[in-house]
């Protein structure tokens, strides 16, 4: 009988620390997917011929978001983690999704023009006349 309790009692302290050790290393791997990137991001954003002032940045999903200023230069007003989407938009150019990855501090981005075009002429023939009446 003494034999059956021994096997029983080292049968539970085997349960656990195989309990603990498991529970460490899930901890471990959830603590490793949220890295949060060195510093701020910064960056300069560009078009085919110079710098852009005034492009929007917005953290994807989010309402935080910063504008570059007349030299094309930003710096996020958040710390990013790796995973993180920046939307990058300016009148007359292309949205750009950025994905930051571990190692993205510094980003230089080139926004390409919007191929989107408008179908159809213009309607130029007919004049516009108000429709209000005139005080006399």
């Amino acid at each position: 009988m003494k034999t059956f309790k021994t096997i029983s009692l080292n049968k539970s302290k085997f349960t656990c620390i195989a309990f603990c050790v498991s529970f460490f290393f899930f901890t471990a791997t959830l603590q490793a997917q949220e890295i949060e990137v060195s510093g701020t991001v910064k960056g300069k954003t560009y078009d085919k011929t110079a710098l852009l002032d005034g492009v929007n940045i917005l953290l994807k999903g989010t309402k935080t978001g910063t504008t570059t200023n007349k030299k094309g230069e930003f710096t996020f007003p958040k710390k990013l983690k790796a995973g993180d989407i920046l939307v990058f938009s300016y009148l007359g150019l292309a949205k750009q999704n950025i994905k930051i990855k571990e190692n993205s501090s510094v980003l230089n981005i080139t926004l390409v023009e919007d191929d989107s075009q408008i179908f159809g002429a213009l309607n130029s023939n007919k004049r516009y006349s108000s429709k209000k009446t005139k005080n006399k």
